[in-house]
């Protein structure tokens, strides 16, 4: 019984994996923006990769392919918050069409947009969200918000961070495996939820779930938990760790949960009694093409008979 359930779920968190040619290239783009940036705010220093932090699902390691978006967090000097206090107007956007026309000369051929709160360079391959910010003595930042008028908000990578190796720490690191199959999920059945409302859960979950000292063996339950677990946030909510910001997450995606669920119920039957293809189908039915290895492997096996 369970025979495929290994095989299954780490063919697939490979599949999920970003590559080393995928880390170089993410890499290779945010130093190349960092220092263009560097050379206005910084005129006449040498460069130093502390001026710059890749954030976001990037930044904590829950990033997966197709990997579509960079956050990066530039730091500004702090001689550079009283120049822009005395400006007038919405401080934000001017902010935010200042880097952005600092980032033309490097990136000549990218369609540079300033938008909301950050400065979008869509690459051909990833597309870089440049957050320009302040850093606090406290370890927040505080970043530019343009909406109604403008505004500045605060944000705390480092305590997004910290809960998310809380959960790996408590579960064997399923916080992160979690969140990377649980962000297929979302992307690939429209689901809607933010991406870091999704690693909040999965590491909630994870830090509490039964059988978080069990191995890949149990990642069909997991998975069959997890949907479980998520009917009672229906119309709930996440905070942005580190920060007093909430995302409400309403209901509208409540019919894809309950899809999911019981299409995780089917593939747990089917995991059970050995039915490796069945089972593959309907993860495949959850997570997109990206599950396949095994369904690939038996059609190929058949056929060959």
């Amino acid at each position: 019984m369970w025979h495929y359930v290994i095989p299954h779920f780490t063919s697939f968190l490979k599949e999920l994996q970003l590559s080393d040619d995928d880390r170089a290239n993410a890499n290779g783009k945010a130093e190349r923006i960092a220092k263009s940036l560097f050379s206005k705010y910084y005129p006449n220093q040498t460069f130093s990769s502390a001026s710059y932090l890749i954030v976001g699902s990037y930044g904590r390691g829950t990033a997966s392919r197709p990997c579509t978006d960079l956050d990066l967090l530039f730091i500004l000097p702090n001689g550079e918050w009283d120049r822009i206090a005395r400006l007038t107007g919405n401080r934000q956007s001017q902010l935010l069409r200042e880097v952005k026309e600092a980032l033309i000369w490097s990136c000549p051929r990218t369609d540079l947009r300033a938008d909301g709160q950050v400065v979008l360079a869509p690459f051909e391959t990833y597309a870089v969200e440049v957050v320009p910010a302040f850093r606090l003595h406290d370890g927040r930042f505080v970043t530019a918000n343009t909406a109604d008028g403008g505004s500045w908000q605060f944000s705390n990578p480092v305590a997004e961070y910290d809960n998310l190796r809380a959960g790996d720490l408590a579960s064997d690191g399923k916080a992160t495996h979690l969140t990377m199959m649980a962000k297929a999920w979302n992307r690939e059945c429209n689901v809607g939820l933010k991406s870091t409302s999704v690693e909040v859960l999965a590491s909630v979950f994870a830090s509490q779930w039964i059988y978080r000292d069990k191995g890949t063996f149990w990642y069909d339950w997991m998975i069959r938990d997890f949907f479980a677990f998520l009917f009672a946030y229906l119309n709930g909510s996440t905070q942005i760790m580190g920060t007093d910001r909430i995302i409400p997450l309403g209901d509208e995606w409540k019919s894809k949960l309950e899809s999911a669920y019981n299409r995780a119920l089917k593939a747990c039957e089917y995991e059970h009694a050995d039915r490796g293809l069945s089972a593959a189908i309907e993860w495949q039915k959850i997570f997109g093409s990206q599950f396949r290895t095994m369904m690939h492997l038996l059609s190929a096996l058949a056929a060959a008979r």
